[in-house]
């Protein structure tokens, strides 16, 4: 009977306690969306030059219904306008971004003025700083295609078919790109020096109100949701403060049979937000989210300033650590045995996936490295890191180079083939032969199956001397009205290698601008190159170039001579600019 009575008294509380809840979810209205902070982490990272588009990630169980979903603590450096949800499920009906004080102080009327002055000018300095990346790639552009067009349009050089104003029209093309561009840097460059200063002055104003608040950014996505479940929910948006710069190491083999090729970025971040373990792509875009074009600025001509080469500093390698699995211990031998290689297998298929190159996406101008290796970054612009985006083997063809006209020493040049799917950009190359560091060059880049040059430092074992052997007036014509200049020069080449090797050796002889002046090469005891493209751009100009095999040379032998004779002639009247005494 008292058994009976308890269960007829649970029942009576269990009906009583359904009916309370009926009734409670009866009052909660549905348009009012229930809130909930997420957990986030930084899923992904797409670095541009000067900014980077970051995605944080959460996986939530939500229920049917509105929610409003919270994503705390972003950076500083966020660009508001360029926040973007996405969810696994549901819709997103909107993002809203918000700064709020924390409790700990109150912001002050005209604290709040500052820190809008503050965000306006970490803005403005970020537009800055794309306006000076975009003018520095636009002058190395022009550098590399300014030396090919001058050669182009002089092929006539040192003839009577020289056409000289197309000759200064080039010139004249080249000095108005590099005063328009140094224009646009020396503008850029003086804009973000102000900005900075403007930038101390109001963090100093701002921390001598005292009793700073500190600020927090959060954005607020509102979702409705018709089903219920586990979802992930993905919040996107930019931060300045964040750059990459390709860097290269070209490493020749100490017998130069083969020539491989490290292509790698280096990192510099200060977003204020660490970057742990992300998926990083590397992108050659520029993002913008500008509705309208820019108008048209004023073009002002000014007298051409020096430019000034920025310096670089030494880049940091970093190191990132990687979690094991831990093998299960088993009691029997051949169990532990099974686990070890099984354990064993497992480390060497990541190992391999994590070693992989880089994979490229995009098209056009705008090109996408994404790394395989999960990618470290802490936001301190002290810090560099270095991300490995792809490593390959370079067909290679050797030729030493030497103009002892400008330098005493024989150097070793590479072409190299972009034998790889990568589009290598422009950048610096630290140049290896063996183990031993040959030292840095600018590296102009190169499409895939380009080929292009790279200089592997001078070879000691390899000497070319010039000599002028004889230089001297003589007098020319049938009534000797005429007056000849007559050069002897001569260079010796030894060869100690031990073995033949190819050689280009170079210099150089006056060219004529005035029909009363007449240059000639004579006498020289081995023909000239046949080259196509050295005879179609340099010979017009005066270079003179050999093609040669050289021989090792034997004990005691002077080595290679190779000799030439310039004959410039004038008439006896014509008074012409001097002829060096080399």
């Amino acid at each position: 009977m008292k058994i009976e009575l308890l269960a007829l008294v649970f029942c009576c509380i269990a009906f009583e306690k359904n009916a309370n809840c009926q009734g409670d979810a009866s009052q909660i209205d549905p348009n009012v969306p229930e809130e909930r902070l997420l957990k986030t982490k930084i899923e992904s990272v797409v670095l541009y030059q000067g900014r980077a588009a970051i995605t944080r990630v959460a996986t939530t169980t939500l229920t049917a219904g509105l929610w409003k979903l919270r994503f705390e603590d972003l950076p500083a450096s966020i660009q508001p306008e360029t926040l973007e949800a996405k969810s696994g499920s549901g819709r997103i009906l909107s993002v809203d971004f918000s700064e709020r004080a924390t409790p700990e102080a109150a912001s002050t009327p005209d604290a709040a003025v500052l820190d809008a002055e503050i965000r306006k000018i970490n803005q403005e300095i970020a537009t800055t700083t794309d306006t000076l990346t975009g003018a520095q790639s636009e002058l190395k552009v022009v550098e590399s295609v300014g030396v090919r067009a001058a050669t182009d349009a002089t092929k006539d050089g040192g003839t009577t078919k020289l056409d000289l104003a197309s000759l200064d029209g080039q010139l004249a093309w080249m000095a108005t790109q590099r005063t328009r561009i140094g224009g646009l840097l020396r503008v850029a460059t003086e804009r973000a020096e102000m900005l900075r200063k403007d930038l101390v002055s109001a963090q100093n104003r701002r921390n001598a109100l005292g009793g700073r608040a500190k600020t927090t950014q959060s954005a607020e996505v509102l979702l409705a949701m018709t089903t219920e479940g586990e979802i992930p929910v993905r919040l996107s948006y930019l931060v300045t403060d964040a750059r990459w710069e390709p860097v290269y190491s070209i490493r020749a083999s100490p017998d130069r049979n083969a020539v491989g090729i490290e292509f790698d970025a280096l990192v510099i971040q200060k977003s204020g937000e660490d970057w742990k373990g992300v998926r990083l792509s590397l992108s050659t875009a520029r993002p913008s989210r500008a509705a309208s074009p820019p108008s048209v600025t004023p073009w002002v001509v000014d007298v051409r300033a020096p430019y000034v080469q920025v310096s670089e500093s030494a880049a940091l390698y970093s190191t990132v650590d990687s979690a094991s699995p831990v093998a299960e211990i088993a009691p029997s031998t051949m169990e532990i045995k099974d686990a070890s290689a099984g354990f064993l297998a497992k480390r060497k298929s990541a190992a391999e996936k994590l070693s992989e190159d880089a994979v490229v996406g995009g098209s056009g101008p705008s090109v996408t490295y994404t790394i395989a290796l999960p990618f470290d970054a802490p936001s301190d612009d002290q810090v560099r890191r270095r991300a490995r985006i792809a490593s390959f083997d370079a067909p290679t063809k050797f030729v030493f180079q030497t103009q002892p006209i400008a330098s005493e020493g024989v150097f070793l040049r590479g072409t190299l083939s972009n034998a790889s799917p990568f589009q290598l950009l422009p950048g610096r190359a630290s140049v290896f032969v063996g183990a031993d560091y040959v030292g840095a060059t600018p590296f102009v880049g190169a499409a895939p199956k380009q080929e292009f040059a790279v200089f592997f430092g001078a070879d000691p074992a390899v000497t070319a001397r010039r000599e002028l052997i004889k230089k001297e007036d003589r007098q020319s014509g049938l009534f000797g009205g005429g007056l000849d200049t007559v050069s002897d020069y001569r260079v010796t080449i030894s060869n100690g290698t031990g073995r033949s090797i190819d050689m280009e050796l170079f210099d150089r002889r006056p060219i004529s601008r005035s029909d009363k002046i007449e240059v000639n090469l004579s006498a020289s005891n081995l023909l000239l190159s046949r080259d196509v493209d050295y005879i179609a751009t340099q010979f017009p100009q005066g270079i003179l170039r050999w093609d040669l095999s050289i021989p090792a040379t034997p004990s005691g032998s002077e080595g290679t001579v190779v000799s030439w004779t310039v004959v410039v002639s004038r008439s006896k009247d014509i008074e012409i600019t001097p002829l060096p005494q080399e």
